[in-house]
């Protein structure tokens, strides 16, 4: 096979079949979200690159496909929507004070090694819940997601939930720049091996290297979060473990629902300032989805106000789903001689007219 046929790496065809599987589910979903009062937007597939680095740490933008356009500004493809949904609200709403409800389906891209589970172009469907402050935004976006994945048929996953203020305050008690960032690091990508590592061979008070490595162990059910109490260092840990009890206490009087908690949850974007969430399914090895509360984003745009969402990825859900997914697909083949080609196009044009899928076939030619 010749270069030109070649398909670049991280990225996927999609067949009809798929395709026909991934427009029911984006159908079903739809339907949720314009119940639940959001409406649709959709964002350009490309911006400013400065936008984007407005919401990460040095070092994000690498992580970005970036070009030059035509006036030597340097662009980028989207690598996430909600970053693009916050420019826009301050474009467009920057006077609007009603809570703004919207949702998207699009695709994004990540300059990043391609391998199963992380491929450089995938599809997101999220929401965004936008000028409600405290838990009631986050426990609607909470029970959004998992209406939604009940509704497409996926009955069994879990709601993982952590809180970025509890891990932001336990950071907040080292001093060493460096050693500082290795942590944080090593807990956003789960090396715990790591981080005992970096615990164990650092000069810390005992207090804190006690916390740092009691962290893996934190993961259960509610009843880890009266623990958390006897483990957090100062009163953003507190404050972060309070508000994720009453989290609990609000989300328990929905009995189809399984919580866990985890105060080492570290989602993969920086502009996270809350109550943060991943869903899991055991059909798969990669998160659902995830969301969680940005209530400074919009502030990087001159337009503050308090805001939270998620986003499934697609691909993952099609995965879980698809196999006991039928392909509804029955069209009918209407066959024809050449000089029958227009009473032919006429019959088909009144079975079109009545439901039916119609093919017009060729009378030489087979299916």
């Amino acid at each position: 096979m010749t270069g030109y046929f070649r398909r670049p790496a991280g990225v996927k065809d999609y067949l009809p079949p798929k395709v026909r599987k991934k427009r029911r589910i984006e159908k079903e979903i739809v339907d949720v979200f314009e119940k639940w009062g959001y409406e649709e937007v959709v964002a350009p597939s490309f911006e400013y690159l400065e936008t984007f680095a407005k919401t990460g740490k040095p070092g994000f933008t690498e992580k970005v496909f970036k070009f030059f356009d035509r006036h030597g500004e340097a662009m980028a493809l989207r690598p996430d929507i909600t970053t693009s949904i916050a420019r826009m609200v301050a474009t467009h709403y920057s006077n609007h004070d009603a809570p703004l409800r919207f949702y998207y389906l699009a695709n994004v891209f990540r300059f990043q090694e391609p391998r199963k589970g992380r491929d450089q172009e995938f599809y997101q469907i999220g929401g965004e819940l936008i000028g409600i402050p405290g838990l009631d935004a986050d426990v609607e976006i909470i029970l959004l997601a998992s209406y939604m994945l009940e509704q497409i048929g996926i009955k069994n996953f879990l709601i993982n939930i952590g809180h970025t203020k509890f891990l932001e305050g336990l950071l907040d008690e080292l001093d060493e720049p460096v050693l500082k960032d290795r942590i944080a690091q090593a807990i956003k990508e789960k090396n715990f091996v790591w981080l005992k590592n970096l615990i164990e061979t650092s000069d810390l008070r005992t207090d804190i290297k006690r916390t740092f490595l009691a962290l893996p162990g934190f993961y259960g059910g509610a009843e880890i979060l009266d623990k958390l109490i006897e483990f957090s260092l100062n009163e953003k840990c507190t404050a972060a473990v309070s508000e994720l009890k009453r989290l609990w206490s609000m989300l328990k009087q929905f009995n189809n629902i399984q919580l866990t908690f985890d105060p080492g949850l570290a989602r993969g974007i920086d502009y996270y300032t809350g109550i943060v969430f991943e869903i899991y399914s055991p059909k798969s090895g990669f998160p659902l989805g995830g969301g969680g509360r940005y209530d400074s984003l919009l502030d990087k745009f001159n337009g503050s106000r308090p805001a939270t969402g998620f986003a499934l990825t697609e691909d993952v859900i099609l995965a879980v789903l698809e196999q006991d997914m039928e392909d509804v697909y029955d069209p009918y083949y209407l066959y024809y001689e050449p000089e029958q080609y227009i009473e032919a196009f006429h019959k088909a044009q009144e079975l079109r007219k009545n439901g039916y899928i119609v093919k017009m076939m060729p009378a030489d030619k087979d299916i």
